[in-house]
């Protein structure tokens, strides 16, 4: 089932020593497809966390599967990031929050989670420095740069 149109409205991130950005405001509409982008250190896992915590509706189902799983450490990346995608999907979200979600990943995994992002028809939102999953898989770019988040469409 769509969500409705979630409203981001002046979303800022900084830490004592910088500021990643000041005053964002969007909105995320039903079967967006977005990249975050934006140098190491600029924000982006920060953005997706606190969409993920603080900015989704409590009503709305999402799954949410971070950079660093620290569940079955007897398992590679790899494993670990597919263990935390199905219990993500189980949930049949909404939405799906992924970041850096081919880090781990060897070629066939890598192309079987593009045509899983292909068939998926929920909103999704990917942290990523990935051009091929980001060319394949999203239509809105969110690009963190000099204090602000610019947003472009495409690919």
């Amino acid at each position: 089932m769509p969500h409705n149109p979630i409203q981001l409205r002046e979303l800022s991130l900084a830490f004592p020593h910088k500021t990643c950005f000041d005053a964002f405001s969007t909105q995320v509409l039903p079967g967006d497809r977005i990249g975050i982008i934006g140098q190491n250190g600029s924000g982006k896992s920060s953005l997706l966390k606190m969409l993920a915590e603080q900015v989704i509706p409590p009503e709305m189902v999402f799954g949410y599967v971070p950079q660093i799983i620290s569940d079955h450490q007897q398992k590679s990346g790899g494993e670990r990031f597919n263990l935390a995608l199905t219990e993500a999907l189980a949930q049949r979200p909404d939405m799906l929050l992924l970041d850096e979600p081919t880090n781990n990943l060897d070629a066939h995994k890598r192309r079987a989670l593009l045509r899983m992002l292909r068939h998926f028809s929920g909103t999704l939102i990917i942290v990523s420095h990935d051009p091929m999953l980001l060319c394949k898989s999203i239509n809105i770019i969110w690009h963190i740069q000099d204090e602000k988040i610019h947003i472009f469409q495409g690919n």
